[in-house]
């Protein structure tokens, strides 16, 4: 089978990904190892895991003057980030009391 990057909701199930087996990521900081990424409405979802097994899942909106698909204050275009690479994920709440992604980086040394 042919290597993906990106999946559409149907593609995912087609493989047998669980995406509810991941849930939001709260308020923080975790470090994960992208797992998967489906395209939703205007949004690709990044699913991670971290090294203590815990599924989670964040969301990057797409940026309509750029096209890109990044965290709310990150440059990283995460439709082009390949699979199984670890990153550190920040999630802080908005204006609107909403849980938000606002930072990705790769830990020093690569993947």
């Amino acid at each position: 089978m042919e290597s993906k990057n990106n999946y559409s909701y149907e593609q995912a199930r087609e493989i047998g990904f669980d995406r509810n087996a991941y849930t939001p990521a709260a308020e923080g900081v975790f470090m994960g190892t992208l797992v998967m990424k489906i395209y939703g409405d205007f949004c690709l979802r990044c699913y991670s895991q971290t090294s203590d097994k815990q599924k989670l899942k964040v969301t990057a909106y797409q940026n309509r003057r750029t096209g890109r698909y990044s965290p709310r204050r990150s440059e990283v275009n995460f439709e082009t980030v390949p699979l199984q690479t670890i990153w550190g994920i920040r999630v802080e709440r908005n204006k609107r009391d909403r849980l938000t992604w606002v930072a990705a980086t790769q830990p020093s040394g690569g993947v």
